[in-house]
């Protein structure tokens, strides 16, 4: 908002939000290794992280080491990017600051953070509908039927401090990708919060919840990026599905405790009661929220005279199957192959960090380290990579309940680095994964 209404160029701002980022990382690093010598064995036990903090350095180590060969041996550049621009996103973004969330688990309170987290989603996507709806004039049918992107007016201002690689001004300030993303997250947060995070919820946060998905359709719709759409839909089936099934569980639990209760002919309290009672109030709640999106929904077709055949997210997604003309669909598909052909000629320790593809990155996490590092780098990815469902499946059913929203947002992230983005750039995915692992371990520390 501040880069809109200044008109000035994007990059000063985000090189201070980043730089604030980052001292408030070193920050929450060095006070952890003021607390407690994380190098003592003695306190290993008492960290608990420490095997992970290892494959964690481990793959960080290697691939900083490609980082660098690649960029200051061989001077390789990234497509239209500065060196400095790959260094600050891979260690400033993500690298540092998912060490610093890891290490200071145990002080996150997992409710507050919950909430913060779908209110910050929740400010994101209404920023983001406050200027398309003012920069359309309320048109819906404009906003829905084009691929909109949030650009600066008129030419950037170049900052002449800045070096000249660092002043590639762009009038681009977020894409369709990041739009169609920030509306999905806002979509399956909200789906998760209502389903999962609590046993109960009042009918005006029902209302607020099933606001907020609408909001967050919108922009995905919006967006009209394949990427995220698909993610969305994957994660709303899978949450949904689960919801039913943990449903279905509970009560066939409480059925039969009751058989047994009334077979021995004992009165007792089922201990599956109390948890019956508020499935049942659930689906009550969620009748009453599928009532109000087609009512709401309808409503707004009528209004704004929308034209469902010409949305462009399903423009798009028609598109697919037309491969030959679809350029976006055939580009990845060339840079995947050309990463699988980069890992192939180097196996062992990777080819590049830059797919030779356009010179860019592969737009899919697992392609891009395969190509980096190879297998070498990837085993403490992979082993890194599967903690987060590791732990997350085997906390208690309480404990699930309390993460579940942080957990379905991790999974949106590293959904959406499986079609766009590159390896340095996933500060989400590290981030997330990262407070997903701590927080995991600290629960079970406690329940054993």
């Amino acid at each position: 908002m501040v880069v809109l209404y200044s008109g000035m160029d994007s990059t000063p701002i985000n090189l201070v939000f980043r730089a604030i980022y980052l001292i408030i990382s070193f920050y929450l690093i060095f006070w952890w290794l003021f607390k407690q010598n994380p190098f003592s064995p003695r306190n290993w036990s008492k960290t608990g992280i420490n095997i992970l903090l290892i494959v964690f350095f481990l793959f960080w180590v290697i691939y900083g080491i490609r980082l660098v060969y690649d960029l200051e041996y061989k001077g390789w550049q990234l497509t239209g990017y500065h060196k400095y621009y790959v260094y600050s996103w891979a260690f400033g973004c993500s690298m540092i600051p998912a060490l610093a969330v890891m290490v200071n688990t145990k002080n996150i309170n997992i409710n507050r953070l919950t909430r913060n987290m779908l209110f910050f989603i929740l400010i994101s996507n209404l920023c983001i509908a406050t200027y398309l709806m003012h920069f359309y004039n309320g048109g819906m049918q404009e906003i829905l039927t084009q691929r909109v992107q949030i650009k600066l007016p008129g030419d950037v201002q170049e900052v002449k401090l800045l070096p000249p690689e660092l002043k590639k001004a762009t009038s681009e300030l977020i894409n369709g990708i990041t739009l169609s993303f920030y509306g999905g997250l806002l979509g399956i947060a909200s789906i998760s919060y209502f389903l999962f995070y609590q046993r109960k919820l009042s009918i005006w946060n029902t209302i607020l919840l099933t606001t907020t998905f609408l909001l967050g359709m919108f922009i995905l719709m919006a967006g009209a990026s394949r990427g995220p759409f698909v993610s969305f839909v994957l994660l709303f089936m899978s949450v949904v599905m689960a919801s039913i099934l943990i449903a279905l569980f509970q009560m066939v639990c409480f059925m039969c405790f009751k058989i047994r209760v009334k077979q021995r002919g004992v009165l007792s309290n089922s201990p599956f009661q109390f948890l019956l009672k508020p499935v049942i109030y659930k689906m009550m709640m969620t009748f009453v929220g599928l009532l109000l999106i087609f009512t709401l929904f309808n409503y707004l077709k009528e209004r704004t005279k929308i034209d469902l055949e010409h949305l462009d997210m399903f423009t798009r997604l028609k598109s697919m199957h037309e491969y030959n003309n679809d350029m976006n669909t055939t580009y990845r598909v060339d840079l995947w192959k050309g990463a699988m052909h980069q890992f192939k000629t180097n196996p062992i320790f990777g080819d590049s960090f830059i797919n030779n593809v356009g010179n860019f990155y592969s737009h899919n996490l697992i392609m891009d380290v395969l190509m980096s590092v190879g297998l070498v780098g990837s085993i403490p990815f992979f082993i890194y990579l599967m903690a987060p469902f590791y732990y997350f499946i085997r906390l208690p059913s309480e404990e699930k309940r309390a993460i579940s929203v942080l957990f379905v947002v991790f999974l949106a992230s590293l959904m959406l680095y499986m079609t766009s983005g590159g390896l340095f750039t996933a500060a989400e995915f590290w981030i997330l994964s990262a407070a997903v692992i701590g927080i995991s371990r600290e629960y079970l520390k406690r329940t054993t």
